[in-house]
């Protein structure tokens, strides 16, 4: 598994290895920096043609900035280095370092008066690359005044940035950009991944993430407490699929979605839900938008819903259902909420809900926590940031939880005890018990209608055949994401165009 580690868990880690495993703190600042100098070498091939200029704070950040500065110096490039502080308040591995790179004749400035800003300016237009050493992980308030102007100076002059561990303005822990943030173009990590390096939208400004290997063993990694990791496939359970089984062998799914002129969103949801392999599906649709549902779905079931009694025909229906998908086009009217939470309350099996499913039991939240806590079987939410905001009755702009997804996620996910995925750009999946997983498939030719009623019906087809939950819901976002990758960048994708990959890339899990 790809943990994703916040500033704390890596302290820890440096602590054991330094500690227990006896390996100098000032060692670990060595090879970090000789880390960093080799991937510029390989990721510049000119290094040495342009003045390379070094940031650096006055943290272990900066001390790995003295050791690059001092190997590209040794190694015959043209190197300044500016301090953002005083030379004289640097401690520990920092304090070590500082002093070897004067010893070897490197020169260092400090930022902070007229004198030094005018020639940083001289610098920064010469410069072929900048090397930011200086916040790294410890970053923990917005950068503000003086520094602020500096760094939007940085990003403005277009010079290729690499970060060291992560660029100065990202929070390490949540991916929040603490007042403005470099824009890297390379950022090279050590031992493992940060919260911030694959969550939007400090992720933005990471560019080329590169994992470095500086000492610290890997057990002391896979000890750290397990919260956030990034989303792969290759530990989920799926069930296996039988020579010898039937239609009946995988389930029926039941999707209440679809009204007059959203009869597109029903189908959508069904035809990723057949792409699972469920062995049969019924659309339930408003009688009046049943032909323009069906007329596009050859291999689905409908049951037909009057408009003003659409529960107890859903409840007197003799579907056995495995799985529910609500939500998707069925538009928002009084008493729809009451009738979501008595049909999740009467079916007490595995429910996914999305778009107006959401909408209507937004202004109830705290009666959906009530109903998931009692049910057994588990159940989805997936909003996209308008929906989410809608979800906390709007106390929270979607600006605000663009701004801190991971953390907005993992509450919601933990009060109302449900399976959260919050839909963009690093599309998040947090768990009833705290943990996280931060998608890395798909891009932005996602951002258009019918994208999320796919992938509301993909994971409802694989919690019909029994997947457990967490399987399910990774996979399904896995899943959406990579046939978006496959189907190829760009503008104009339609959510049809995910349908044969993700027949395809689904056959590679099980």
């Amino acid at each position: 598994m790809a943990k994703l580690l916040t500033s704390a868990q890596m302290r820890e880690a440096d602590r054991r290895t330094i500690e227990e495993l006896g390996l100098p703190g000032v060692v670990l600042m060595e090879n970090a920096g000789a880390q960093v100098v080799k991937v510029l070498k390989q990721r510049v091939p000119d290094w040495r043609k342009a003045p390379i200029l070094v940031l650096a704070g006055q943290g272990n950040n900066g001390g790995d900035g003295f050791v690059i500065a001092r190997r590209l110096l040794q190694s015959g490039a043209r190197v300044s280095v500016f301090m953002l502080g005083q030379c004289d308040r640097l401690q520990g591995d920092a304090l070590t370092h500082f002093q070897v790179f004067e010893g070897c004749g490197g020169l260092v400035r400090e930022m902070g008066i007229a004198s030094d800003l005018q020639r940083f300016d001289q610098l920064l237009g010469h410069a072929g690359l900048v090397v930011d050493a200086i916040f790294g992980t410890g970053l923990t308030r917005p950068v503000e005044g003086v520094l602020l102007q500096l760094f939007d100076k940085i990003n403005r002059s277009g010079k290729p940035i690499l970060a060291v561990d992560i660029p100065s303005g990202v929070s390490s822990d949540n991916g929040q950009i603490l007042g403005i943030g470099l824009q890297a173009r390379w950022t090279v990590t050590f031992a493992a991944e940060k919260i911030g390096h694959r969550t939007y939208p400090g992720a933005a400004l990471c560019g080329e993430v590169i994992r470095a290997d500086i000492g610290i063993p890997g057990r002391y990694i896979d000890i750290a407490e397990h919260l956030v990791a990034r989303n792969t496939v290759q530990d989920l359970q799926s069930p296996p699929r039988r020579a010898d089984a039937h239609k009946g062998s995988f389930g029926h799914l039941l999707i209440w979605a679809g009204s007059e002129g959203k009869e597109g969103a029903a189908v959508l949801t069904a035809l990723g839900a057949l792409r699972m392999g469920p062995g049969l599906v019924t659309v339930a649709t408003p009688a009046v938008a049943r032909s323009g549902v069906m007329g596009k779905l050859t291999e689905a079931m409908s049951l037909a819903l009057p408009e003003d009694a659409a529960l107890p025909t859903l409840l007197e229906s003799a579907i056995q259902a495995d799985a529910l998908a609500i939500g998707p086009g069925l538009g928002v009217r009084p008493g729809l909420a009451q009738e979501i939470f008595s049909l999740l309350g009467q079916w007490d099996i595995p429910a996914v809900l999305d778009a107006d499913a959401l909408n209507a039991v937004a202004q109830e939240g705290h009666l959906l926590a009530g109903v998931s806590r009692g049910r057994q079987s588990p159940l989805v939410l997936t909003p996209h940031p308008g929906e989410f905001s809608r979800l906390l009755s709007g106390a929270v702009s979607a600006a605000a939880v663009q701004a801190d997804r991971l953390g907005y996620a993992l509450q919601l996910a933990h009060d109302w005890q449900v399976w959260l995925v919050l839909k963009g750009a690093g599309t998040v999946i947090a768990a009833p018990d705290g943990r996280a997983w931060i998608n890395e498939t798909g891009h932005h030719g996602l951002a258009a209608g019918g994208s999320g009623d796919l992938l509301t019906g993909i994971i409802a087809g694989l919690l019909t055949q029994g997947w457990p939950v967490e399987s399910a819901v990774r996979a399904g976002v896995w899943l959406h994401g990579a046939a978006a990758d496959a189907a190829g960048e760009g503008a104009g994708l339609l959510a049809t165009d995910l349908l044969p990959h993700l027949r395809q890339l689904r056959n590679v899990l099980t």
